[in-house]
């Protein structure tokens, strides 16, 4: 600092123009020492934040640079200004906490604990003249974990409460106890990372749980839409009537799903079923006579899933002859049905009706199914552009369903892959093909991008530019 163009308004005002007395003439301008100016922020450092209304802005850099020279003008007379080195540094930070302050959500508590560390943070900037060069200053780091934890695309599930309660002791801890030693900042970064960690083997867990749920539900629908085809192709040549329809569909179609979880298509048990259909199917429709055993199968499948012996015996009746059942009323055995709970908790497997894909979303299709587990995407949540990122931490190759979870490995979302292709083809998900780096570091990119502009240098490379 102190060699940027056009940042401290030729000779370190800070922003407080020419030195006037009261009645008009000048006054005799004093450089402050840097010291002085450290001791001054050491008295606004532990002071409380003035109460702010919703309405009202938050603080800014600049702000506490005017309340700073306000302080010491009163102390050491009117004409008491900032050297040039540090206005400059003053407005650096201005502008390097502006480009934070674009990527951090405006309701997060994030965004309040950047203004409790304004002062700390101008004070290591004004002690290490290299703060802006080193990329893992302690007190940059602290500010960068301070900055993500309120990102503007983090979602209210996403935001860790416990995390934030760590984060609002360190940034005390900071405020109360920081009088230029850099470990202040370095130890409460710590304690903030050691919970990331904890939190991170936390997530993994999470999400762990939540493939194998995305898995069981995924093989749960298949065994259903299994059992609801082999339903279908037992009654090609003929249907029974409708309520025996109903019974096969409901009552049946969970004997064949649970046989399919099980064992497998390729089991005995499987072909046992199987035949056992077709034989109901048979006997249902006075095809052929109905074996006496057929009664007795159904009954004990029945069971097996679930279904009391009063209300199996009466489905397998119903289910084993053509002739209706005097024993058990239809309405009574439909409104036994109707109570009952599914298995799987859902009602009767339906085929999923795709619609035609343009070549667009055809293209996204083939890109998603080649994508791995574990792939980033970001969702745009409104019409003003804000997004959301979601992990993308497994689907089906069979039914293409897939899980998206947050970075605490909650689930999230569920997503076919065809509608998935659908909102990338209309632009509102993107794969996040890059790693953006630090929040901080993209700020401080952005700042020096902004002082190129001004001073007609944007082909220099960072280095030179600071």
């Amino acid at each position: 600092p102190g060699g940027t163009a056009g940042t401290s308004g030729g000779g370190g005002g800070g922003g407080g123009g020419g030195a006037h007395g009261t009645t008009g003439t000048p006054v005799a301008r004093r450089l402050l020492p840097t010291p002085d100016v450290l001791s001054t922020l050491q008295v606004l450092q532990t002071a409380p934040l003035p109460v702010r209304t919703p309405d009202q802005p938050r603080r800014t850099v600049a702000d506490l640079q005017q309340l700073m020279l306000s302080e010491v003008r009163a102390k050491h007379g009117p004409g008491a200004t900032l050297a040039s080195a540090d206005s400059d540094t003053f407005e650096l930070l201005d502008l390097l906490y502006n480009e934070i302050e674009r990527e951090v959500q405006h309701d997060a508590p994030a965004a309040d604990m950047l203004v409790r560390l304004q002062v700390p943070v101008v004070q290591a900037a004004l002690r290490d003249r290299n703060f802006f060069l080193r990329a893992q200053h302690p007190a940059r780091d602290l500010l960068n974990t301070v900055a993500e934890s309120g990102a503007t695309w983090l979602g209210d599930d996403d935001v860790d409460p416990h995390l934030v309660q760590r984060l609002h002791k360190a940034v005390e801890t900071v405020v109360e106890t920081y009088e230029g030693d850099e470990a202040v900042f370095e130890d409460a970064n710590r304690d903030v990372q050691q919970h990331l960690q904890t939190a991170a083997r936390k997530a993994e867990l999470a999400e762990r749980r939540q493939i194998e749920a995305a898995r069981g539900k995924d093989r749960l629908e298949i065994a259903k839409q299994k059992a609801a085809d082999t339903i279908e192709s037992a009654m090609a040549e003929a249907k029974p009537q409708k309520f025996v329809q109903a019974l096969l569909s409901q009552a049946w179609a969970d004997v064949l799903t649970l046989t399919q979880l099980r064992n497998g298509e390729s089991s005995q048990e499987w072909a046992d079923q199987l035949q056992t259909t077709l034989e109901i199917v048979a006997a249902t429709t006075a095809s052929q006579p109905a074996n006496p055993e057929l009664a007795g199968k159904i009954e004990k499948s029945l069971v097996q899933v679930g279904y009391h012996e009063d209300e199996a015996a009466a489905i397998s009746r119903r289910l084993s002859s053509a002739e209706e059942d005097e024993t058990t009323s239809r309405t009574e055995l439909t409104a036994r049905l109707k109570a009952r709970a599914r298995l799987g908790g859902q009602g009767e497997a339906k085929k999923k009706v795709v619609q035609p894909r343009t070549p667009q979303e055809q293209e996204c299709y083939d890109y998603l199914r080649a994508l791995p587990f574990g792939t980033w995407f970001e969702f745009t949540r409104n019409q003003q552009g804000d997004v959301q990122r979601q992990r993308l931490s497994w689907f089906s190759p069979v039914t293409g369903n897939a899980l998206f979870v947050n970075q605490r490995g909650q689930r999230v979302g569920e997503h076919s892959l065809d509608t998935l292709a659908h909102l990338m083809a209309k632009g509102q998900a993107q794969v996040v093909t890059e790693d953006r780096g630090r929040l901080i570091d993209r700020a401080w990119n952005a700042t020096l991008n902004a002082l190129r502009s001004l001073t007609g240098r944007s082909g220099e490379p960072a280095g030179d530019a600071a």
